[in-house]
């Protein structure tokens, strides 16, 4: 039996949501808290307060005056805005232990803020849906097992990519023949954990199939496309898109257009940098880099 079986069969072990965001969540979930209370609470942890001040700040959120207090966070966006720049913030942290020569902790917060990002914006095209923001937080843990088994299996993850190169297969199917357990499978068992809502849920475990069914299968649907469209290189010109989508089956389920998908990548490549630098996730060199432009 694989390590990875007996995390999943004692979940105890898995990481666990710190006190903060947990106490700050059920803030924002309460009528009876007010703005000032929520930030007095997320100010406790100074290191948080600065991660969340300069997400909201950034050109993601285009706020066109500077916003100096949590306080005054909540006010300008609301809660469940807040909510879900608080769970980016606290991933930053949570998963800042890893090191593994087989995985890029860089590469992997560029791909879920993209993904994040895409899906968001594809959200925002669905006039049923009225929580987009949901869709950045969807697109942020989609693959959050994978940080799990980098976590507890770092030596098998160079094994699991030579096997996705050299049989053709995706990862979910290298990771069972080689770990006999998947990211999908640690994904579930932390997001029951960590008691998130079924539509984040859902849309985390699956991410990776074809076909979307179900009440949620709208929603799934929307992070599955986003996760195949974040690992393409950047489309230059509209008319890319309708080559690309043909080698994505069943996009058409998100009930966007070609164009609105185009556009959703395009703000991906411009924003993604802007996002990971505000979470802290971003390397030294590429802020330098930026900062010289």
């Amino acid at each position: 039996m694989h390590n990875l079986q007996h995390l999943l069969e004692n979940s105890s072990e898995l990481p666990s949501l710190p006190e903060i965001y947990i106490k700050v969540t059920e803030l924002l979930e309460s009528d009876n808290a007010d703005a000032q209370q929520i930030g007095e609470a997320v100010q406790t942890d100074p290191s948080l307060t600065v991660r969340v001040l300069k997400m909201i700040n950034s050109a993601y959120y285009g706020m066109s005056t500077e916003i100096t207090s949590i306080s005054q966070a909540v006010s300008l966006l609301g809660r469940r805005q807040l909510q879900q720049i608080l769970m980016g913030s606290v991933l930053a942290g949570v998963f800042s232990d890893i090191e593994s020569t087989s995985f890029s902790m860089h590469d992997f917060w560029q791909h879920s803020i993209k993904t994040a990002i895409i899906a968001r914006h594809l959200a925002m095209q669905n006039v049923n849906i009225i929580d987009h923001e949901a869709f950045f937080t969807a697109g942020l843990l989609h693959d959050i097992g994978r940080l799990v088994l980098a976590q507890a299996a770092p030596d098998s993850l160079a094994d699991i990519d030579d096997f996705v190169k050299t049989e053709g297969v995706n990862v979910v199917r290298a990771e069972a023949d080689i770990l006999g357990v998947t990211h999908i499978d640690v994904a579930l068992a932390l997001m029951n954990i960590w008691d998130m809502p079924s539509l984040l849920t859902q849309c985390v475990v699956k991410h990776h199939d074809i076909d979307h069914v179900g009440p949620f299968a709208m929603d799934t649907s929307m992070v599955y496309l986003a996760n195949q469209l974040s690992q393409l290189p950047l489309v230059h010109e509209a008319e890319e898109m309708e080559g690309i989508l043909l080698t994505i089956p069943n996009w058409q389920v998100t009930g966007c257009t070609q164009d609105q998908i185009y556009i959703a990548c395009c703000l991906a490549d411009e924003q993604w940098f802007e996002v990971m630098s505000s979470l802290g996730m971003a390397r030294q060199d590429e802020v330098d880099e930026r900062f010289r432009c």
